[in-house]
């Protein structure tokens, strides 16, 4: 029978989610997630039982995923950051040690970049411009000219240059790029990688996030995410930076039913709450655009959803049970999220598909 009025034994029908969990076989911290078309892609990780890292590849859009693991035999622990595809067949990704890693088969099988690796730190980031020219970030910043068959070492974190660390890293242009840091840093280079200055942020009093990650959608527009539900953006190429913080759910909003936090019995031992780390941020343009982050107390993650460039956020999905790092968005229709599972729960991958049947 038609409900067209909101009668007695007829209910409102709810909307289908525009995310769906799929569930995966594997119980690893997924790091890097790279699509280069709506149906192939990959996400790349480690795992504390995990020989070598893991890698996980899908051909229909991430509806199903086949995983290899031991894929550059770093031993248990040991794994990979990111990852980024030129097509469905060359790929590079950081890896354990300070080393990338190529794939010219799609990732059925991997080898080690030449000149980088294997040292103390390591690599987190990886961003290529074109096909030729990219960067690769972390502990030390390294530089290829041939599509990541070799890498040169532009900088490493020292005591003169206060232990530079890079989190996540984006170049614009092959001199000016970007990279964050811990302590709310953001820095810049006009000369391709080697030296960095800081950039000032309008920073909340007090506060000195850890800063996730940095992206653009094109050569004005960029958006920096951290802990502390931390949102900047930059419609100037990266020259000023403003706080984004509308609608972000930087204390965590406690579901009806479920009960409140308890309370210590000794006061001392009273903390509050964990509040939002992000950990992802992308745009399909200036004005579409999720970010991805979690709860750490309650293992709890959410992606938030912006249709105005991020001057207001809403809070797209809740995912319990997992801890949501790594974020890939390729058009406006398109995006995938996954992370680490967190609780006894079967870990998922996350695909946004809202004309998906």
């Amino acid at each position: 029978m038609a409900c067209p009025l909101l009668l007695p034994g007829c209910s409102a029908r709810r909307a289908p989610e525009k995310w769906q969990a799929i569930a995966v076989p594997t119980d690893a911290d997924f790091t890097g997630m790279w699509f280069t078309d709506s149906l192939n892609g990959w996400v790349a990780g480690s795992g504390w039982a995990i020989d070598g890292g893991i890698v996980g590849r899908t051909r229909d859009g991430g509806r199903t995923w086949r995983f290899q693991s031991d894929v550059f035999g770093g031993g248990k622990g040991s794994g990979l950051g990111h990852v980024q595809f030129r097509d469905s067949t060359y790929g590079r990704a950081t890896a354990s040690y300070e080393r990338v890693l190529v794939t010219d088969d799609g990732g059925a099988t991997w080898r080690l970049a030449g000149n980088v690796g294997p040292g103390g730190g390591t690599l987190f980031d990886i961003q290529f411009l074109d096909a030729m020219n990219g960067w690769a970030a972390g502990s030390l910043i390294v530089r290829t000219t041939d599509g990541g068959e070799t890498w040169r070492t532009l900088t490493r974190g020292t005591s003169e240059n206060g232990y530079l660390l890079a989190n996540a890293i984006h170049f614009l242009t092959e001199t000016r790029g970007f990279l964050v840091s811990h302590g709310g840093a953001l820095l810049r280079s006009d000369d391709g990688g080697t030296n960095w200055t800081p950039v000032a942020l309008p920073l909340r009093a007090g506060e000195r996030p850890t800063l996730r990650d940095i992206s653009f959608c094109d050569a004005s527009h960029g958006w920096i995410a951290g802990q502390l539900g931390t949102i900047f953006h930059t419609a100037d190429g990266g020259t000023t930076w403003f706080l984004q913080e509308n609608g972000v759910p930087v204390v965590r909003v406690i579901p009806k039913g479920e009960p409140k936090r308890p309370h210590e019995p000794i006061p001392e031992l009273e903390t509050e709450p964990d509040r939002l780390a992000l950990t992802a941020i992308q745009f399909a343009d200036p004005d579409h655009g999720w970010a991805v982050g979690y709860y750490a107390d309650v293992a709890e993650s959410v992606i938030l959803h912006t249709n105005d460039g991020g001057a207001t956020w809403t809070v797209e999905r809740v995912q319990p049970g997992e801890l949501l790092r790594s974020l890939l968005v390729l058009d406006a229709d398109h995006a995938w999220a996954a992370g680490d599972r967190a609780r006894t729960r079967p870990q998922v991958i996350l695909r946004y598909a809202p004309a998906a049947p």
